[in-house]
């Protein structure tokens, strides 16, 4: 099984946020690809995001959910200090490393973003547009309305 994991950069800010991880192909469309398309505000973690505040985008693919990635990236970081600390002779080198930060992600795995997003925000098809329209519970409650009042009329009228 694979996890798509989605990583922004906004206007606002220009560090990378991890907005989604461990999605599945289906919620990475329905949580992201399809609001985004649309131009419709992107809801994640609590937060609403407009998708016109988006700059930058990486959806990326890996083999392991998040944190088990996330664990990789920090031992090898821990063992690459290591290191870096046996083979150098005069500077000794403290740190932390890679991997405790939830938008480190978008280093791991394989960059899939293109095959999600190839356009701006709201560049989606006119049917897209036309399919959300049709399917709005008002536009439904009121075609269904107009419906019943033909048919019952049609029907009373013979």
């Amino acid at each position: 099984m694979s996890y798509l994991h989605v990583t922004i950069k906004t206007k606002s800010c220009d560090s990378w946020l991890c907005i989604f991880k461990d999605l599945t192909a289906s919620d990475l469309k329905k949580r992201l690809v399809k609001p985004y398309r649309i131009g419709k505000s992107i809801y994640y973690d609590g937060n609403i995001l407009s998708p016109n505040e988006i700059t930058q985008i990486k959806i990326n693919e890996t083999e392991k959910p998040h944190e088990s990635e996330l664990n990789i990236v920090q031992e090898e970081s821990y063992k690459e200090t290591q290191e870096f600390n046996r083979t150098s002779s005069s500077v000794v080198l403290i740190s932390a490393g890679h991997g405790y930060n939830d938008y480190e992600i978008n280093e791991c795995g394989k960059d899939v973003t293109s095959s999600y997003i190839s356009t701006g925000p709201g560049v989606g098809t006119p049917f897209t547009a036309a399919a959300e329209f049709i399917k709005h519970p008002w536009v439904v409650r009121v075609v269904g309305g107009l419906v019943f009042v033909a048919v019952a009329a049609y029907l009373g009228f013979k």
